[in-house]
């Protein structure tokens, strides 16, 4: 397939600039080459996800000092998984921090432990130095991963460019040493080859990022003299035999000179017996796993790459399971009614009670049987428990298994008042027999589970505005409208009302954020976003939040009746439609685990606040394919394109019945309704800073 188009604009760009005058790096000294590297970082790959992070230090041999990055992505009492990564750069550009974004995002999303290793560069160290550091970090894990809370059974080899040939050439030396080989070898885009003179090295030799000069110019800083280039720990490709070592999961860019050494050392593997996966990613240039800010096929490479992690570390754990004392409890924070709960499940029990440690339990078995769920309270509680409880574990149950439509629930006698208020729902039901039913598409419309102290309905009663008729809206909100606990971020997502004094100087912040100002145009003095803020105040029909993670402020929302918007003249608004507008000003919430949580959060809010909307709009730019792609994912049907006076616009539509009924609060796929312009979408998006109106 063609180059992709945002690739295609970014290399242009980089043209013009070498036009204009800018070195490019094979005319550099290393020094100057790994400033420009390193300061590039930022702009092409962001920020990534917070977690924590420890900086190690260790002897490598001859004396020399290593540095390396532990990124901690899952539960701290839990052993975790470890990936060791080796980043790319020629053996002459790279380190810690260009590759912190990824290595972060790997972590999170696996969830392990990534060891990100700072081996020492050309042409200060030349070859084999940088095999050596690898082989020493190897070691060092080995001995040392006990003490870090790493699980000895569980750990795999991985890099990219050149990190990739550390990565195989190290599972090359544990054979031929008798050591153990990881679970898993993935390399990224490899250098493998002897010589660069493959078909794609004159394909694609100048204007596809990686140039044939830069390539030789890194080569010719490392090695020490032609006769190492025949080498395996330089030039796997040159090793006789590939037999005996780890499996292989290979990842490829079409457009890279790198790509047939690649595909070579691809088959040379299946040749040699070893399971080899290969991935070539279409219209991709060598590098494009860094890239996230600038084509949003770099997020797709980080989450397949985690759920390859996940499933071979996942495999291993079955192979050798870890007793259940040492894997410790589920956590689950829920917020029925407001009150923060927390839900631990260790095996089949379940306890809930107070964020804060103090106050009463309940005490749960929550099971799977024949195939169904089962949550059982009849005679497992000290003291009868609240409803707010109760709520909190059906909650739980039903996240801990996505699923699951449906679960059966006995409770005791004398708790049967909190299932009643269900049955009064229509959240539960009670068929013949001891256990009542509740159906997740029901249980998920309760207000109370996630908002505190929910509104009534508001009276119907029709008034006029801008010559509009549409129903008397009821005062605006206060406050936090919505929490949720996200799974997969292990954080409690929550909506504010906006308070201008408080949330002024982020809002201030992220209007001047180029990749926002892009989109929304708005950017400016202070002042003028307060007067911003105060217009959205002041209008009855617009409310204006703020986005938190665990407390932290990461993106404004603005929520509105359709009926009295500017886009109720170009389809059959209903009379409680809603829709909405978002900005993520903080870079490091930008990207696919994030926007699951917050799109699917905001669309569920809008359908709580008021049990009478049936459809949710958006109106995107009619060009924006990464907002529609993962609007389709979010259930948005692509209804028409449609002119508004300043732009050609898409209206998408998620109707409530899809919503509960397909839970789409839950990750999903691919959109099950494609839009028309689909053929032109782009894969799932890596975020949305833009405003969905431009």
């Amino acid at each position: 397939m063609p180059l992709h188009p945002d690739l295609e604009a970014f290399l242009e760009l980089a043209a013009l600039a070498e036009e204009d005058g800018r070195a490019p790096m094979c005319e550099l000294e290393p020094a100057q080459a790994r400033a420009s590297y390193d300061q590039s970082t930022l702009a092409l790959d962001g920020v990534g996800p917070e977690l924590p992070v420890e900086d190690i230090g260790f002897r490598a041999r001859g004396g020399a000092t290593l540095r390396a990055r532990l990124y901690r992505g899952g539960d701290a009492d839990t052993p975790l998984a470890t990936l060791l990564y080796f980043h790319g750069g020629g053996y002459v550009v790279g380190g810690l921090d260009s590759h912190d974004a990824l290595c972060r995002a790997l972590a999170q999303r696996t969830p392990c432990a990534v060891l990100a290793v700072d081996y020492r560069l050309a042409p200060e160290h030349k070859f084999p130095t940088a095999f050596h550091d690898a082989e020493d970090a190897a070691l060092w894990l080995t001995a040392q991963r006990a003490s870090h809370g790493l699980d000895p059974a569980r750990v795999a080899f991985a890099g990219d460019s050149v990190g990739g040939t550390l990565a195989t050439a190290l599972t090359l030396a544990a054979r031929d040493a008798g050591r153990s080989q990881p679970l898993l070898q993935v390399l990224l885009y490899p250098c493998t080859s002897i010589r660069q003179d493959s078909n794609s090295h004159r394909r694609y030799a100048s204007g596809h990022l990686l140039e044939q000069r830069t390539l030789q110019w890194m080569f010719g800083h490392y090695l020490r003299s032609e006769d190492d280039r025949a080498d395996w720990r330089f030039a796997p490709l040159a090793a006789r035999d590939l037999s005996g070592l780890a499996p292989a999961h290979l990842v490829l860019a079409e457009y890279d000179p790198l790509v047939d050494e690649g595909r070579a050392y691809a088959e040379r593997l299946q040749a040699a017996g070893v399971r080899t996966q290969v991935q070539v990613h279409e219209g991709m240039v060598h590098d494009f796993a860094r890239l996230s800010q600038v084509v949003e096929e770099a997020d797709t490479l980080r989450s397949s790459i985690a759920r390859t992690l996940a499933e071979a570390f996942g495999r291993a754990r079955v192979a050798a399971p870890v007793p259940a004392s040492a894997i410790g409890a589920w956590v689950f924070h829920a917020h029925p009614d407001g009150d923060p709960l927390e839900v631990r499940l260790d095996i089949s029990k379940l306890t809930v009670g107070p964020q804060a440690g103090q106050g009463p339990t309940s005490h749960w078995l929550l099971h799977e049987q024949a195939g169904a769920l089962r949550l059982d309270g009849s005679d497992s509680h000290d003291v009868e428990p609240a409803q707010t409880h109760l709520l909190a574990a059906i909650e739980a149950a039903f996240v801990r298994h996505p699923q699951r439509a449906t679960l059966s629930l006995r409770l005791a006698p004398s708790s049967q008042a909190g299932l009643a208020r269900l049955v009064d729902a229509g959240a539960a039901s009670l068929p013949p027999g001891p256990d009542a039913i509740i159906a997740r598409e029901a249980f998920w419309q309760l207000p109370r589970v996630w908002q505190r102290g929910p509104r009534e309905s508001f009276a119907q009663r029709y008034t006029l505005s801008q010559g509009r008729r549409h129903p008397l809206r009821p005062a605006k909100p206060a406050g936090t409208v919505y929490q949720r606990h996200i799974p997969w971020l292990s954080q409690t997502l929550s909506l504010d009302t906006v308070d201008i004094e408080r949330d002024l100087p982020a809002f201030h912040r992220w209007m001047n954020d180029p990749v926002v100002a892009h989109f929304w145009e708005e950017q400016g003095e202070l002042a003028r976003h307060r007067a911003y803020l105060e217009t959205i105040a002041a209008d009855p029909r617009v409310t204006g939040l703020i986005g938190r993670l665990d407390g932290e402020a990461f993106g404004y929302f603005e929520v509105y009746w359709a009926k009295e918007d500017r886009i109720a003249p170009f389809y059959d608004a209903g009379d409680h439609d809603r829709g909405w507008h978002a900005l993520i000003g903080e870079a490091r919430f930008r990207g696919m685990p994030f926007l699951t949580a917050w799109m699917p959060s905001v669309s569920h809010y809008l359908f709580l606040d008021d049990c009478r909307t049936q459809r949710i709009v958006i109106e995107p730019r009619a060009d924006n394919h990464k907002m529609i792609k993962s609007l389709g994912r979010c259930g948005y049907a692509h209804v028409k394109e449609f002119d508004f006076p300043h732009k050609r616009a898409m209206l998408g539509m998620l109707l409530r019945e899809r919503f509960f009924g397909e839970a789409l609060w839950i990750p999903q796929g691919d959109a099950t309704v494609s839009p028309p312009s689909a053929d032109r979408a782009e894969p799932p998006l890596k975020d949305i800073p833009c405003k969905s109106t431009t």
